[in-house]
């Protein structure tokens, strides 16, 4: 996969197991100040379900302060372009939201797209009410082909 740098001029090599250590850096901890950032920075109420929504998810993570890589948002584009994949990322924003405004924990996982008990090909979304029920996103990875709509 591609890779960037980080805030600290540290290289990211971009791969699942960075995206998701990204995600939990920002997303997992109420009382952190990167989530604190997030909250104050919140846009995801702004993506829509229409075409080419993963280009307003995308810009929506940024200005939370998430380090979106190459690979990453290629992945979103992707994942935007498969069947249901508007209502997908408009899932995933909607959910990032919520939990943003509510203070609740966000918990980001990944599930093989054969593994029809965590969603398939789809994202699998749950919204929390606090610490002890923490929003959850779980998204297929890695996708299959690309399917263009």
């Amino acid at each position: 996969m591609g890779g960037g740098f980080t805030e600290t001029g540290a290289m990211n090599e971009c791969t699942g197991d960075d995206v998701l250590g990204e995600l939990d850096r920002v997303f997992l901890d109420p009382t952190s100040a990167a989530y604190d950032y997030a909250r104050q920075n919140n846009t995801f109420n702004t993506v829509g379900n229409g075409q080419d929504n993963y280009r307003a998810l995308i810009a929506a993570y940024v200005e939370a302060g998430v380090d979106v890589c190459g690979p990453w948002g290629a992945y979103l584009r992707r994942l935007g372009r498969n069947p249901q994949g508007r209502q997908d990322i408009h899932d995933i924003a909607q959910t990032r939201y919520q939990a943003l405004v509510s203070g609740v924990p966000m918990q980001t996982s990944t599930h093989g797209v054969g593994d029809t008990s965590h969603g398939g090909h789809h994202v699998k979304k749950h919204t929390g009410s606090g610490a002890a029920d923490p929003s959850t996103i779980d998204s297929p990875f890695p996708l299959p082909t690309i399917v263009t709509s």
